[in-house]
């Protein structure tokens, strides 16, 4: 007979409260949830995976406006990934060089 390794069993989820349960994105986080499960890594709390969730459509907005690629163009061109930039990363990096800000 042979014993299943510990390191094959579905590590314990996050708890989740009453109040997430409401949440009108939690189905979204249930799939998350079991999606994680079957790769056997422990998913993020609720409101963790929820602040990720909305800087994902955050960056998502930002990278379909027109000019997204020719700030690509320029942070490549001018290496600007490689120095800081006042405004910080993206999108704020993006929304500064919008502006006419250049690093």
């Amino acid at each position: 007979m042979t014993q299943m390794s510990r390191a094959a069993i579905a590590p314990r989820q996050p708890s989740i409260s009453n109040q997430d349960r409401q949440h009108p994105l939690f189905r979204l986080y249930q799939q998350h949830r079991s999606a994680m499960s079957l790769l056997l890594v422990e998913a993020s709390e609720f409101q963790d995976w929820l602040f990720q969730y909305k800087q994902n459509l955050q960056s998502q907005k930002f990278t379909a406006d027109a000019r997204y690629p020719e700030f690509l163009a320029w942070m490549r061109s001018a290496k600007g990934g490689a120095r800081r930039c006042p405004a910080g990363v993206f999108p704020h990096n993006f929304n500064y060089w919008l502006d006419g800000g250049r690093w």
